[in-house]
């Protein structure tokens, strides 16, 4: 009876030895990937943080067709002009080309957009890939 028990004590003990460790494996490749997304979504926020922008036209003497704005990248990255959405009195326009692909901070862009504004006032809202914005009320 003495060596039966010994031997069930051992298989149990071994038995739960290797389930700690499959849960040990589990729960730690579970936190690596929690930690990892943790990790981009932080760098994702400081990036955010760190870039913005304004646009910087003078409100009552715009032109038109074509509608050139100006946007001073006010923070501290480099932004990126390949997708840069415009709206104008809240349609998305297409037809607009930036002059530069990479955009420094303290540097002004220049954005043309190729559209016919009545005259009156409008908006304009740019937005960058990252989220950030701004709106710009203007007159033609």
């Amino acid at each position: 009876m003495g060596l039966s028990t010994s031997a069930t004590h051992i298989i149990f003990f071994i038995a739960s030895v290797i389930l700690a460790a499959s849960f040990v494996g589990v729960a730690a490749s579970a936190i690596l990937s929690l930690s990892n997304g943790i990790e981009d979504r932080g760098d994702m926020l400081a990036n955010q943080l760190s870039a913005d922008f304004k646009i910087i036209n003078d409100p009552e003497r715009m032109s038109n067709n074509p509608l050139i704005l100006y946007l001073k990248n006010t923070g501290k990255v480099p932004l990126s002009t390949q997708h840069i959405t415009v709206l104008i009195d809240g349609i998305d326009v297409d037809n607009c080309t930036a002059n530069k692909d990479t955009w420094l901070p303290g540097e002004t862009l220049t954005l043309t957009v190729n559209i016919n504004l009545s005259s009156g006032d409008h908006v304009v809202k740019i937005v960058l890939e990252n989220g950030i914005s701004d709106t710009f009320y203007f007159r033609v």
